[in-house]
């Protein structure tokens, strides 16, 4: 019988009996354990290499994540929806937020005059957008006021 092999049933029935077990039986038992041990530790180092050069793929086959909001074509959709709105509407609010929008247009302008790079003019779009965001707002309000 081979050591990784273990016949319990003879055990059993030698005990049964009131027989004296082998001299080697406790040995055999011994290493029998011991090989089970190592190749449980085997097989659980085995899948957690496995799931890490699984894990390390998936991460090199997604896509590279987005940079985030696109501020310039956001701005370039509010200043759309803004045109639908009439312009007689006028409120010192709109008026404040059209001087900014100047502004902040003069200084978009003179970024890419100076070949400014993204990390000046997202910010610059992000300003542009939000007060575009603001004016649209008070447009909307203006003519919901008006609707009534």
């Amino acid at each position: 019988m081979s050591t990784d092999q273990l016949n319990f049933s003879e055990l059993a029935r030698g005990l049964e009996a009131g027989a004296e077990a082998a001299p080697d039986l406790w040995p055999r038992i011994l290493v029998a354990h011991t090989q089970r041990r190592r190749r449980r530790l085997r097989v659980r180092v085995a899948s957690v290499l496995l799931a890490g050069m699984t894990g390390t793929a998936v991460l090199f086959m997604l896509p590279p994540s987005a940079p985030g909001t696109d501020w310039q074509a956001r701005a370039q959709a509010l200043e759309i929806e803004l045109r639908a709105y009439p312009t007689d509407m006028v409120d010192a609010n709109a008026r404040e937020a059209r001087s900014g929008l100047q502004r902040i247009d003069s200084a978009l302008q003179a970024a890419y005059d100076r070949g400014a790079r993204a990390n000046e003019l997202v910010p610059l779009w992000k300003e542009r957008s939000e007060l575009l965001s603001t004016l649209l707002a008070v447009r909307q309000q203006s003519a919901a006021i008006t609707r009534i």
